[in-house]
């Protein structure tokens, strides 16, 4: 296993706990269910350690990959953009669920307000790793992009029928 393999695996970790968190933190504190809304903390400060190595072995992937020929380097740098702000945000809401998870019971309002503030910030990294996730398809996935290879592949099939 190289570098390459195991970005793409520990990409995905934190990709899916982060929204499934910040589903079960709203769905927690609407409900007032206590022990949702501690799963989904965990699952926050899970995704955040998850993002760590992600992101770390991240340039020693792009190295490799950019030695592929047909590989382009501006789709390698906007996926690394993109990692930088989803990186930052992961962490954050992670550090920010990690502190809730300490001052739950010792300051119980503040946190409360937190933890609202939390599902916004989820939400919002969430997003950032979906983006982040569309520009690492397009280094070695074309054909998830691009329209013109399905539309011509689709009518050959048509073709083939007459």
């Amino acid at each position: 296993m190289n570098a390459a393999h195991l970005h793409i695996i520990l990409v995905h970790l934190p990709i899916v706990l982060l929204p499934t968190a910040t589903i079960l933190l709203a769905f927690g504190l609407l409900g007032r269910q206590g022990a949702v809304v501690s799963v989904a903390l965990w699952l926050f400060v899970g995704a955040s350690l998850c993002a760590i190595p992600a992101y770390l072995i991240g340039e020693d992937a792009a190295e490799m990959v950019e030695e592929i020929p047909g590989i382009s380097e501006d789709t390698i740098e906007e996926h690394e953009e993109a990692a930088d702000i989803a990186f930052w945000l992961t962490i954050f809401v992670g550090a920010t669920a990690a502190s809730s998870i300490v001052l739950r019971t010792r300051v119980p309002r503040l946190t409360h307000t937190a933890l609202k503030a939390l599902v916004a910030a989820g939400a919002i990294a969430s997003s950032t790793l979906a983006y982040t996730a569309y520009e690492g398809g397009k280094i070695r996935h074309p054909e998830a992009y691009d329209t013109t290879a399905s539309s011509k592949h689709e009518s050959e099939g048509e073709q083939d029928n007459d």
